[in-house]
C-alpha cells in the first residue's frame, strides 16, 4: 500500500482525484489525512508547491519523502511551471527550495495512452456521450453528411476561452511543446466570412461560466450538435500526448473539427482520415483564418471528398469509443503506469540528477 498526502487548490485535477478514476486505485494507494503519516507527498500544480503548508515543509525536512507533481495539464506546466521537459526539478515555496519528481505528459508514461486519451477517462460522461453519439452518427452517409454540412445554421463556431497576450505562445521545440491559447485567440479574431459564432462567457459577457454549470459537457454537445460546419477544436497547449474531449466534440456534433498537430502530435495515432479534419498546425493566425473563410461549401467535388472521409472517421470513432472493451484496457494501462511510477520513486529507481546549480 502506497501512503500518499495530496494537497493544494488543484488537488481535484490528478488521475487520483476524480470519482471515475478512484476505483483504479482502492487497495493500492491510500490517501492519508496528515503529511507524517504518508510515503509521497502529491500535487497538482506548481503553484500548489508555492503554497504548500508548512507541516509539509517540516515533515520533508525531518523525513524527506518524496515530493510528487503529478500533472495532467500541460498549460500549467508551460505557463507557470516553466519547466516541462524535467523529469526532475527544484521548486520553490514560501517554506524553501525543494527536489520534485515532475510526473507531466512529457516526463511520464502515465499519460501516454494506447487507444483512448487519458483526459476522456476522468469522467464516465464522456464514454457515455460518445457511445451514443456516435452510434447515431454511423447511420449517416456521405450523401447525407454533405446535405446536413449545407443546412447548418452557422459556418464556424468557437468555443474555448479566450486568452490574449503573447506570453500564452511559450515554446520548447525540443519536446514538440507549443502554448495554442493566444493563436488560436487570433485565429478566432481573425476568422470574417460567413456566419460565425463565438461563444461563451470571455466571448459573451454575462453568461455563466461553464465550469458552474451542472454539466458542461452535456450543455455543449446541446449548444452545439447539428449547428456549425466547422467547430475550433484547438487545444490550449500543442505537446504531443495531449488530446482532450474537444476533437472528439466537433466529431459527435457533426461538425468538421479543425485542430493543430504536427507530425509527432499523437492524433495521427487514431489513424483518421486527414481529409476528415482541418489541421492547422504551422500556420499564422491570419493563414489559418483565411483556410477557414476560404472553405468552398458549394464546390462539389471537395464536398463529396470531405464527405466521403468524414463518414470513414465517424466509422471508426464509433468503433474505438463505443467498445467497453477500449475503455476498461486503457483504465487498467492507466493504474499500471500511475503505480509504476510511484513504486520507482519510492525505490529510488528513478535517479536523482546533481541540481546544485538550478
Amino acid at each position: 500500500m502506497i501512503r500518499i498526502f495530496r494537497t493544494g487548490a488543484h488537488a481535484h485535477r490528478t488521475p487520483l482525484s476524480y470519482p471515475a478514476l478512484a476505483p483504479l486505485f482502492n487497495g493500492q494507494i491510500l490517501e492519508v489525512n496528515t503529511p507524517e503519516q504518508a510515503d509521497l507527498y502529491v500535487f497538482a500544480h506548481i503553484l500548489d508547491i508555492q503554497n504548500a503548508p508548512q507541516a509539509i515543509a517540516e515533515d520533508w525536512r525531518q523525513r524527506q519523502r518524496p515530493i510528487v507533481l503529478l500533472s495532467e495539464e500541460p498549460f500549467w506546466d508551460t505557463l507557470w511551471g516553466r519547466q516541462p521537459l524535467a523529469r526532475h526539478r527544484l521548486a520553490d515555496s514560501r517554506w524553501g527550495r525543494f527536489p520534485v519528481h515532475q510526473l507531466t505528459h512529457h516526463s511520464s508514461a502515465i499519460f501516454r495512452f494506447d487507444r483512448i486519451p487519458y483526459y476522456l477517462l476522468t469522467n464516465h460522461r464522456f464514454a457515455n456521450a460518445y457511445a451514443a453519439k456516435f452510434a447515431r452518427n454511423v447511420r449517416q452517409t456521405p450523401a447525407g453528411w454533405r446535405r446536413r454540412f449545407l443546412k447548418r445554421r452557422s459556418d464556424i463556431a468557437f468555443l474555448f476561452e479566450r486568452r490574449d497576450g503573447a506570453h500564452h505562445s511559450i515554446r520548447w521545440p525540443e519536446g514538440d511543446i507549443a502554448g495554442l491559447c493566444h493563436w488560436r485567440t487570433q485565429v478566432a479574431e481573425a476568422c470574417r466570412r460567413g456566419r460565425i459564432e463565438r461563444l461563451g462567457r470571455s466571448w459573451q459577457p454575462g453568461q455563466p461560466a461553464r465550469s458552474q454549470l451542472t454539466d458542461w459537457h452535456l450543455d455543449k454537445l446541446t449548444l452545439l450538435d447539428g449547428r456549425p460546419r466547422v467547430i475550433g477544436a484547438f487545444e490550449n497547449t500543442h505537446q504531443p500526448n495531449y488530446i482532450t474531449e474537444k476533437l472528439f466534440d466537433a466529431f459527435a456534433c457533426g461538425a468538421l473539427p479543425a485542430y493543430a498537430a504536427g507530425p509527432r502530435h499523437r492524433v495521427h495515432d487514431l489513424g483518421l482520415p486527414g481529409a476528415s479534419w482541418l489541421n492547422l498546425h504551422g500556420t499564422s493566425p491570419a493563414r489559418a483564418a483565411a483556410v477557414l473563410d476560404g472553405l468552398d461549401w458549394g464546390d462539389a467535388a471537395w464536398l463529396e471528398a470531405t464527405s466521403e472521409a468524414y463518414a470513414a472517421a465517424q466509422q471508426q470513432l464509433a468503433a474505438l469509443l463505443g467498445t467497453p472493451g477500449n475503455w476498461l484496457q486503457e483504465r487498467q494501462r492507466l493504474q499500471a503506469a500511475v503505480l509504476t511510477e510511484f513504486r520507482s520513486i519510492l525505490d529510488g529507481a528513478s535517479v536523482w540528477p546533481d541540481l546544485s546549480a538550478a
